[in-house]
């Protein structure tokens, strides 16, 4: 009996273990760079969020309206779709350093609150 809950405690910890660092990865990806070199990088304000209703996952197409280039060419505004309840939550009014790649979200930095 003892010999069984210990093996219990054993597979337990373990599980507990696996989770925290696939849990720490995952949160990662939201905020850094996946592999991929990200040419464009920018101060922008977010001036719209709309659902977007396709694929697997809910996602949102966030609006923003370039305030300063710091990488790569030089834009006015710029659209990127993420998943809808990702580590980046955006919300319209605020300021962010953003990083991308095309249409696809490096990093984002909150700049400054509404």
């Amino acid at each position: 009996m003892k010999q069984t809950k210990r093996l219990g405690m054993v597979a337990l910890r373990k599980a507990l273990l696996a989770m925290t660092i696939l849990g720490a990865s995952v949160s990662a990806f939201g905020t850094t760079q996946v592999g991929l070199a990200c040419p464009q990088k920018f101060i922008a304000t977010v001036i719209n969020i709309e659902d977007v209703q396709a694929g697997a996952f809910p996602k949102v197409e966030v609006d923003f309206q370039v305030i300063q280039t710091l990488k790569g060419d030089q834009i006015l505004s710029k659209k990127i779709q993420i998943v809808k309840d990702g580590p980046v939550q955006f919300k319209s009014g605020e300021i962010y350093t953003v990083e991308s790649r095309e249409n696809w979200l490096c990093s984002a930095t909150l700049f400054s609150k509404i």
